[in-house]
């Protein structure tokens, strides 16, 4: 019996516990929900606590607290800590949901950034973990259109959910039969945080909202 865990937030986590605990020999094991949790999304330490009552909880939000080797099967959806080698290193599949394309807009705010670079195309991508930041092998991604002159932020992003759902539900029942993809290393941009003042008017979930932060 292989045994997962999850290491998320939201309802695209909640809907990858579910997928997870529906594959044939696999058992959830761990749900390691963000530390904090965003109000405007679902709880994920409520869903599982109700909804996965076999899976234990790890409230602290930290992947350190993940035993090594525990798991066969880690999942990091829309987590929000990079992984280190302890864990990696420790687990024969580990794997992230990234709600960007790569390798153009691995980081944070993939969306943001789409957006800002008026791009009309955007994505999710699942792919292997390694050491780098979203660098890791493709296994699979959505790509979908956008419209930058009209999109908000929150419109793409729901989007990307939708989409995401999908590619989850797809994937992770063939993931012994796909060979992962190496990303190409021309053309890849990686985001951070003290990018962020760079957004500009995409900086927040609408273009309203973003003016009215000081400094944007």
């Amino acid at each position: 019996m292989r045994r997962a865990a999850v290491l998320a937030k939201g309802a695209l986590a909640a809907h990858a516990c579910e997928t997870i605990a529906a594959l044939p020999g696999t058992v959830l094991d761990t749900v390691i929900p963000n530390a904090v949790e965003p109000d405007w999304d679902v709880r994920l330490s409520d869903y599982a606590a109700e909804h996965l009552p076999e899976a234990r909880i790890l409230r602290s939000g930290d992947w350190r607290d993940l035993e090594p080797g525990r798991c066969d099967l880690v999942f990091s959806v829309l987590y929000d800590k990079i992984i280190g080698p302890e864990l990696i290193d420790a687990t024969s599949r580990i794997i992230n949901c990234h709600p960007g394309r790569l390798p153009g807009y691995r980081g944070v705010r993939p969306v943001n950034w789409a957006l800002r670079n008026r791009e009309y195309l955007h994505g999710i991508t699942i792919h292997v973990i390694d050491a780098g930041i979203d660098s890791g092998p493709i296994l699979a991604e959505a790509v979908f259109s956008i419209w930058p002159d009209e999109d908000e932020v929150r419109d793409v992003w729901d989007r990307c959910m939708r989409h995401g759902r999908l590619l989850i539900s797809d994937t992770l029942p063939r993931l012994d039969q796909i060979v992962p993809r190496p990303q190409e290393a021309a053309g890849a941009v990686t985001h951070f945080s003290r990018d962020n003042a760079a957004l500009s008017d995409r900086s927040d979930w609408t273009r309203e909202l973003s003016a009215g932060r000081p400094g944007a």
